[in-house]
């Protein structure tokens, strides 16, 4: 049980280069993006946190610490599930993670909840999502591997630094 992330496929099959792996690509650009942008754009939120619950700017700020180690910090155990069960259920359980993390943040009635729920769940969530991406494109890119990966890391300044984004 390493940390390495092997490619279990047969060694005469030949990445292809397009076809399903474009759809993967953009999925790889959307989850990039949601990843990055995701921990920044809490940042919006902390003068109401900070009113509704009662703390400090350096106890709202620990909700995007939080969320950044779980994402960076579960590198191996994304490894690990990924070598076990493959991309796709692990993405699948990704998926909902975050889903239930943002969900329960909601709910938060105190900064520790949302520590837990943002940053914990909703972290190991985008951690799960992220990690497995980035392989799958190896799966389907071969020769144009490089552009495929250039492109899949431009997901990540959809939302800029001074939290103004592209869309607005």
């Amino acid at each position: 049980m390493g940390g390495a992330v092997v490619d279990d496929e047969p060694s005469g099959v030949k990445a292809p280069d397009g076809g399903w792996g474009w759809a993967v690509l953009a999925g790889c650009f959307v989850i990039t993006g949601f990843s990055y942008a995701f921990p920044k754009a809490v940042s919006v939120f902390f003068k109401e946190l900070i009113h509704e619950f009662d703390v400090g700017y350096s106890d709202t700020a620990w909700i995007s610490s939080i969320l950044l180690s779980m994402l960076y910090g579960t590198g191996p155990l994304c490894s690990v599930l990924v070598n076990k069960f493959g991309c796709r259920p692990v993405m699948m359980v990704g998926g909902l993670f975050a889903s239930l993390g943002m969900i329960l943040a909601s709910f938060a009635t105190n900064i520790i909840q949302i520590y837990l729920c943002t940053g914990v769940i909703t972290g190991l969530g985008l951690a799960l999502n992220f990690q497995p991406s980035l392989v799958m494109l190896n799966r389907y890119f071969s020769e144009k591997r490089p552009l495929a990966n250039g492109l899949a890391a431009a997901g990540s300044p959809v939302q800029s630094d001074d939290n103004t984004s592209w869309w607005r």
